[in-house]
């Protein structure tokens, strides 16, 4: 969909193939890279302002080889341009990225969106590409010097030996402290500026909390998770969560819906629901599921994205204005001391909170409303909406995203039971439409067969799909797919001691930043930690031990920017269990399981008629009744968070 959309710009767009890049190379021209997606703000932007603009258009057409990808197809390029561009930077990026290469494919420029004119303080694409196309031409050499110490510095950080660290429980300590130290006290979250989700990092604290009893950890995620539940962030009439807010108060957001997003926030709340019991982040599971499987949802798997677009104007379809929404009330027989009520307590205000007089809905703290009047004020608020024309919604089914939305979906069967047998569906459908003649790919349209082959995002979050709906189901066919995937992933991505995000000629190493979407490499040392519990194979926890080695010291220094990994290695000291008895005693006690407040639960079926309750190496409990299961782990819990039990698991790590 966003090369097609791209099909009638003025620049003569070409596809990354071989034929584009040899085009370069014949004709001696630098390439202009475009890197973006379908449902991307400013990609749409810098779409209409500069590429269906007739000088822009032939500065790049007659100076430049330009090529289009869709980062969501191709995230491998991304991925890789990314750091290209946080190289050349010292920050990160997004998109759209606008990269300039030689012939040669050595990037010399980087640049994320670019106005066709100057201003701002920010050259303009009309000023920087006769620079550019002038500089290749006249001075090339020197092009290729800088274009050179780019990529030797990449080398240099890819291929960098860190010194192994030895990681123990005090890595929790560190990582809670770093992150008091980015969190915002006032509006919470963990930036001053730009707000991102993060539910990784969310995660994480969530999993400190609950094996050591770290308030601070609790608090920082709680108070983050009640604020984005009530900010602008997440979609207060229909549900679900756009990707980031642009300013501090969670309130102003770019308004895409991607499926990822939602995914890791159904997993999180769903995770915090199960500690805090709070209503509000029951809602929140519920009114999102809802959302996407009504927007997203076709034949049992997920579309990927919808635009932040509608009408032409951004947010166009969510936000209201003050005086058309007062009157509608009015129309729908509501009083105006209610009206004024409704509307306060929404946020929706005469001067707005974005561009002009509109408003984005978020909840204030400072107004109540009763939850009958919540619901009819959302049911006319909604009707305001359908005389909106809905955002474009790119239609790709890509294998990660469907993965994490079903994996997320299954795990807030704890909150709706019929979830379960949903996701479940949904999985054996992706996998029949994505794992064909043993074959895993990475994306495919509706009607379409898929053709690009799976990276290593695909495979780490089909594998933690199959697992869970293991322990969901007890169904044996899932675990041996599972453990089919596990060697085909090790086999494809893992070459001469190193991991990669994919294993074509474009190869791009994996790592375990958390930036976007959880790492799928982080992911992987899960999928290994869990392979080791659910197989009793030693060798699964040598690969998950591999990887947090390798990047030991990268931990060690700042958890902060690694929350998965840092789970993992908190995971790895503290230890899986797993309870073992009977498909139908395991099924018929699973809510009791899943009630237990430790993170790393694991259920296996068993022919024995009780259960057995055991770490990796032995067994610590056998019992027939599942009170005394919850009780001694309750128990072990309670220990482990004591002084005493702190520093017996210090020594044991030294150990």
């Amino acid at each position: 969909f966003y090369l097609q959309s791209h099909a009638h710009d003025l620049v003569d767009w070409l596809p990354w193939t071989k034929e584009s890049l040899n085009r370069a190379k014949k004709e001696h021209k630098p390439i202009f890279l475009s890197i973006g997606y379908s449902t991307c703000h400013w990609c749409n932007v810098m779409k209409m302002e500069s590429f269906k603009n007739e000088e822009i258009a032939k500065l790049i057409n007659e100076n430049f080889i330009p090529i289009k990808v869709d980062k969501e197809e191709r995230p491998d390029i991304d991925k890789y341009y990314q750091k290209i561009y946080q190289i050349i930077h010292k920050r990160s990026g997004g998109w759209p990225l606008t990269i300039i290469l030689t012939e040669d494919l050595k990037p010399f420029f980087a640049a994320t969106y670019l106005p066709p004119e100057d201003g701002y303080g920010v050259k303009g694409l009309k000023t920087v590409l006769p620079i550019l196309a002038k500089a290749y031409k006249e001075d090339k050499k020197e092009i290729e010097k800088r274009a050179d110490a780019i990529l030797s510095l990449m080398k240099k950080i890819e291929d960098a030996q860190y010194v192994p660290v030895h990681l123990d429980l005090e890595i929790a300590k560190k990582y809670v402290k770093q992150n008091r130290d980015y969190f915002d006290k006032v509006y919470k979250g963990f930036s001053k500026r730009v707000k991102f989700p993060e539910a990784s990092r969310i995660k994480t604290l969530l999993d400190i909390y609950m094996i050591l009893g770290d308030k601070d950890a609790f608090s920082m995620a709680n108070e983050t998770l009640i604020f984005m539940a009530k900010g602008g962030i997440y979609d207060q009439v229909e549900g679900g969560f756009f990707r980031y807010t642009t300013d501090r108060k969670w309130q102003i957001p770019h308004f895409e819906k991607m499926l990822y997003t939602n995914a890791l926030m159904i997993d999180i709340y769903t995770r915090a629901y199960k500690i805090t019991k709070n209503e509000l982040f029951e809602r929140v599971v519920l009114e999102t599921i809802k959302e996407i499987d009504f927007r997203f949802g076709k034949d049992g798997l997920y579309f990927s994205a919808s635009d932040a677009d509608s009408d032409g104007v951004e947010g166009g379809y969510f936000i209201y204005d003050y005086t058309k929404t007062y009157n509608f009330f009015r129309k729908k027989g509501f009083e105006d001391s209610k009206i004024k009520k409704i509307l306060a307590y929404f946020g929706i205000k005469e001067d707005g909170n974005i561009d002009g007089d509109s408003s984005n809905p978020n909840i204030s703290s400072s107004i109540s409303l009763s939850s009958e009047d919540i619901k009819k004020a959302k049911r006319v608020l909604k009707e305001i909406r359908e005389y909106k024309k809905y955002p474009f919604i790119d239609k790709k089914i890509i294998t990660a995203w469907n993965a994490m939305y079903i994996d997320a979906k299954l795990k807030a069967s704890y909150i709706k039971s019929s979830f379960k047998k949903e996701a479940l569906k949904s999985l054996d459908k992706l996998v029949k439409s994505l794992y064909i003649d043993e074959n895993l790919y990475h994306q495919k349209l509706s009607s379409k067969n898929p053709t690009k082959m799976a990276f290593l995002e695909d495979y780490a979050y089909l594998i933690k799909a199959l697992f869970s709906a293991y322990q969901f189901s007890l169904e044996k066919r899932y675990l041996n797919l599972a453990k089919k995937l596990l060697k085909e992933a090790k086999k494809r991505f893992f070459i001469k001691n190193r991991w990669y995000f994919n294993n074509k000629e474009f190869r791009v190493v994996a790592d375990l930043d958390d930036s976007y979407y959880t790492s799928p490499l982080s992911i992987m040392i899960h999928n290994f930690l869990t392979a080791t519990i659910l197989f009793e194979d030693l060798e699964y926890l040598k690969d998950a031990n591999y990887i947090i080695n390798k990047n030991s010291a990268l931990i060690f220094h700042n958890p902060a920017s690694f929350p998965e990994a840092t789970r993992a290695v908190l995971r790895v000291k503290v230890g899986d269990i797993v309870i073992k008895n009977n498909k139908e005693a395991i099924l018929k006690n699973l809510k009791k399981i899943l009630d237990i407040k430790y993170p790393y639960i694991f259920t296996k079926e068993n022919s024995v008629d009780r259960f057995l309750v055991c770490k990796i190496d032995s067994c610590f409990l056998e019992t027939k009744n599942i009170k005394n299961v919850k009780g001694t782990i309750e128990d072990l819990l309670k220990f482990k968070k004591s002084d005493q039990g702190w520093k017996k698991r210090l020594r044991v790590d030294e150990r």
